[in-house]
């Protein structure tokens, strides 16, 4: 028998991670006749044959490069053509445990892991896609993923990449919103003394898909939702200290951003049964009471006025004043003011002549 021609067009009509499709053709007029040997070597060889001009080989190792080499048999099953060879990388396997170990504000730290024996000689690409896509390269299992928008969701897509940096596994990927900014100028619009109206500012572009929760501690603690920069808390216990703790949430109502915080004092309440208790020439004695149950820690302020006003403390609900003027009429004004020396309640008053 003569040598069978060389096969031609040999090409990989697909290449998997454990296996891989080779055709071919033979321009021969007696290749009907024809039975295939192909090689497939990668340190070790093995040889397979094939009565088409395609063959599937199977029980490949997942990244790793195979020189594949075909050759014709004539009908006596010894004659060969000479042999045509390609090489290809069979493609990794997907990562597998895909998973961000950071979300900030702006970045992103992702990683994963491949089981594949060739593993160490891959790279990979991640794709990351929020309405525009990009593309980066590590070459480990794990990659921060930089200049992000906060408050914004991500697909990111990781393939492993063969040594020939072209041939990649499938993708796996994972949604993940990155933080919104922290809120600022956080302030009491208004301190009443039972509620405070708190007002904030957030700067991020996507901040109209944010909701935000703001936190109550006083002891115990509870949360509120706010879909506002702006939010009455209500049920507040008069003259106590609260801190007030706001989060911007992202769309996904879990992502939240990093706290903006401020304590405050409510107002206490006013003062009640306010009297003069005793009136003399040059003083008057005051007596008060309140019904707040944080009133222990309050301190209180006594407005003196004739035509002049001074103002004097006490840390009790009595109180002497002195250094009046004889027959002549007094506003006294009684404030509560809370612990922290500053937030007063409204003013209860009474007229009184010495």
């Amino acid at each position: 028998f003569t040598e069978p021609s060389p096969v031609v067009d040999l090409e990989a009509e697909y290449v998997g991670v454990t296996s891989v499709i080779l055709k071919w053709a033979v321009n021969d007029s007696t290749s009907d006749s024809y039975t295939y040997r192909i090689e497939v070597v990668n340190g070790t060889k093995r040889n397979l044959t094939s009565n088409d001009t395609k063959a599937e080989i199977t029980e490949l190792i997942p990244g790793t490069m195979y020189t594949f080499t075909v050759f014709a048999v004539a009908a006596d099953n010894e004659t060969e053509g000479e042999g045509v060879s390609i090489d290809r990388y069979t493609k990794p396997s997907p990562v597998v445990d895909l998973e961000a170990e950071y979300v900030g504000v702006t970045s992103v730290i992702l990683k994963w892991a491949v089981n594949d024996s060739a593993s160490d000689s891959y790279t990979y690409r991640i794709e990351v896609v929020n309405g525009t896509k990009r593309n980066l390269t590590s070459n480990d299992t794990k990659a921060e993923i930089t200049e992000l928008i906060p408050g914004t969701m991500y697909t990111f897509t990781v393939f492993a990449v063969a040594a020939d940096n072209k041939t990649e596994g499938e993708g796996v990927s994972i949604d993940r919103y990155t933080k919104p900014s922290p809120v600022v100028d956080l302030e009491a619009e208004y301190v009443g003394v039972t509620s405070v109206i708190l007002k904030w500012a957030v700067n991020d572009s996507t901040s109209d898909s944010y909701t935000y929760r703001i936190e109550v501690v006083n002891g115990t603690k509870r949360n509120l939702t706010s879909n506002d920069t702006k939010a009455e808390i209500t049920e507040l216990i008069p003259g106590t200290m609260y801190t007030f703790t706001v989060f911007a949430v992202a769309a996904d109502n879990k992502t939240e951003g990093e706290r903006g915080s401020i304590a405050l004092y409510t107002k206490p309440s006013p003062v009640v049964d306010l009297e003069a208790e005793y009136v003399g020439v040059t003083s008057v004695i005051l007596k008060w009471a309140v019904n707040d149950s944080a009133s222990d820690s309050y301190t209180y302020r006594i407005e003196v006025v004739n035509g002049t006003k001074r103002n004097l403390m006490s840390n009790d609900t009595k109180a002497e004043i002195t250094e009046l003027i004889p027959g002549t009429m007094y506003t006294f004004t009684v404030f509560a003011v809370a612990a922290d020396n500053k937030t007063e309640g409204e003013g209860a008053s009474i007229f009184q002549y010495t």
